[in-house]
């Protein structure tokens, strides 16, 4: 594959995945059973988040449910384990982006048919 595809692919990548997870977050912070402050919590790390999530699916070569939900832990344990989230909200943003594996692994499929 040349390098054109490639960056084509890791750009529709990072896209597809912030997309995700931009959609999945928003669902956090409006969502009326989360509370004020949670949504302050979240609404706080949400582009850092968002950001190293989409950079490590994006040097994915497959996204699989597994390799998706390694990534989403990850990160969401950083910021657990810098005391930036509690367990609570940790727990809710790792629910909610590991339900949005099957948005990010469609729009990954249309980018590379498209290609």
């Amino acid at each position: 594959m040349d390098q054109k595809k490639k960056d084509f692919y890791k750009g529709a990548a990072i896209g597809i995945g912030v997309g995700a997870i931009a959609g999945a977050v928003a669902g956090i912070l409006f969502a009326p059973k989360s509370g004020k402050e949670t949504r302050e919590d979240i609404k706080k790390y949400y582009h850092e988040m968002k950001d190293q999530i989409a950079e490590k699916v994006a040097s994915l070569k497959e996204i699989t449910r597994e390799t998706y939900s390694q990534v989403v832990t990850e990160v969401v344990a950083s910021y657990q384990e810098h005391k930036k989230i509690n367990e609570d909200e940790a727990t809710q943003i790792k629910q909610t982006l590991d339900e949005g594996y099957e948005k990010v692994k469609e729009a990954a499929e249309k980018a590379k048919k498209s290609a």
